[in-house]
């Protein structure tokens, strides 16, 4: 293969609708393949991790992954091939990761193909999170700024002013969005910006929003707000905006990633085809622990093709027969960064 292909823009193209098209594993197992494979020609970082284990791997399940935290000091893609890059939000004090890519074509068509809700279009979508003119290098802005455009009602919009909630504007936006869309309604934000919402919004302002109604929390505190346990959080949105815990969902995602996995309420996440999640022993690096086994997370991403496509995170959770995973907290020591904290 040209070490070039990556670089093509019909091939990024042809290589999205043949990942988006993935029912079997054998299928996953070939694409990704011939990512690695890609990948260890184009970077020196793949290659000189490739050549890590003691042992040659002989499955998919033992490529090596890079570490996360390496985003913040080795470039993937060089700064000049990159047209577009988002940043990790870090902690308050910590240097960013940086996520580069040669377009925004992958990244758009991930997003628009991967969005839980694309088969209720058009939705209602209410951001508490900044558009991405006001946010350039969020992925979380990117995500949301596409969803709203294409599968958006016309009351969808981001209530984010400056450098806050506009939870006044909310407020009073809600009973004529109640009154006059007749779509469903996607609540979407981080839990910092929820517990911003609920802190000026007060202990009395309560509303109580249809049964098909979501409430999306992107995870993550990052040093912005007063840290709630999850459990808390969630009980704060139920009392807000009256609705029950099934109507809560999560989003598993990193800005090192170009995928997402979503939890349709309870902490249970699933991946999209092109996505999957393997749980690692936290001794051994390159040991691949079976199901019902606490680990840190491993995930392979078929969209990635720009920079890693598979990435050992700080996480750690466990993996289920059915494909779907949960995630348990964090190594000690690590890094807050902008995804997902499931603790409490």
């Amino acid at each position: 293969m040209p070490k070039s292909l990556i670089s093509h823009k019909k091939w990024r193209s042809n290589w999205i609708k043949s990942i988006q098209s993935i029912h079997h594993e054998n299928e996953f197992e070939r694409s990704l393949k011939i990512l690695h494979s890609l990948q260890i020609q184009n970077n020196v970082e793949i290659r000189r991790l490739a050549s890590s284990p003691p042992t040659p791997f002989s499955s998919w399940k033992n490529i090596p992954a890079l570490p996360q935290k390496l985003f913040k000091t080795l470039s993937l893609l060089s700064p000049h091939e990159s047209r577009i890059e988002f940043h990790t939000s870090g902690t308050t004090t910590g240097s960013p990761g940086i996520h580069r890519m040669r377009d925004e074509q992958i990244y758009k068509a991930v997003a628009l193909g991967g969005c839980p809700w694309r088969n209720q279009a058009p939705f209602t979508l209410l951001s508490l999170h900044p558009d991405q003119m006001s946010a350039p290098h969020s992925s979380l802005s990117f995500m949301l700024d596409h969803w709203m455009k294409a599968y958006g009602s016309k009351y969808s919009r981001h209530y984010f002013q400056g450098s806050k909630i506009d939870a006044e504007k909310l407020w009073n936006d809600l009973p004529l969005i109640l009154k006059k869309s007749k779509r469903p309604i996607l609540i979407a934000g981080t839990a910092f910006s929820f517990v911003h919402l609920f802190d000026e919004w007060g202990k009395n302002r309560k509303t109580t929003l249809p049964p098909h109604t979501i409430l999306m929390e992107t995870g993550g505190y990052k040093g912005r707000s007063r840290e709630l346990p999850k459990k808390e959080l969630y009980q704060l949105i139920q009392k807000h905006f009256g609705v029950d815990d099934t109507q809560i969902w999560n989003e598993y995602g990193m800005t090192e990633l170009l995928s997402q996995a979503y939890s349709k309420g309870h902490g249970i996440f699933y991946c999209p085809p092109w996505m999957k999640i393997l749980i690692r022993d936290t001794n051994d690096p390159f040991t691949i622990l079976k199901d019902n086994k606490t680990g840190g997370i491993n995930v392979i991403d078929l969209a990635n093709i720009n920079s890693c496509s598979f990435i050992a995170t700080q996480d750690l959770g466990r993996s289920f027969s059915d494909n779907s995973f949960e995630v348990l907290g964090r190594f000690d020591n690590s890094d807050i960064r902008g995804c997902n904290l499931l603790v409490g």
